[in-house]
């Protein structure tokens, strides 16, 4: 199993821009009184948005995402 998983591409998830910007998206959807439950559903959204992916998911807290920040989703 750890042979296939070092075949996937890696990315660090949180950098200083990921982190700044998902602080940013939290605060723009709070002040549109949208509250993310999870603080790492931000990180991980953020971290598509920033680097354009497409995002594979099934949890209704990246639809703010979607709507209001230009989050894509598959």
């Amino acid at each position: 199993a750890k042979h296939l998983l070092t075949c996937l591409p890696f990315r660090e998830i949180l950098g200083q821009e990921v982190a700044w910007q998902s602080a940013q998206n939290y605060r723009l959807l709070r002040q549109r009184g949208i509250t993310i439950r999870n603080t790492m559903n931000v990180i991980i959204g953020t971290f598509c948005i920033v680097n354009r992916i497409r995002l594979l998911q099934n949890n209704n807290d990246f639809m703010p995402m979607v709507e209001h920040l230009g989050l894509t989703v598959l």
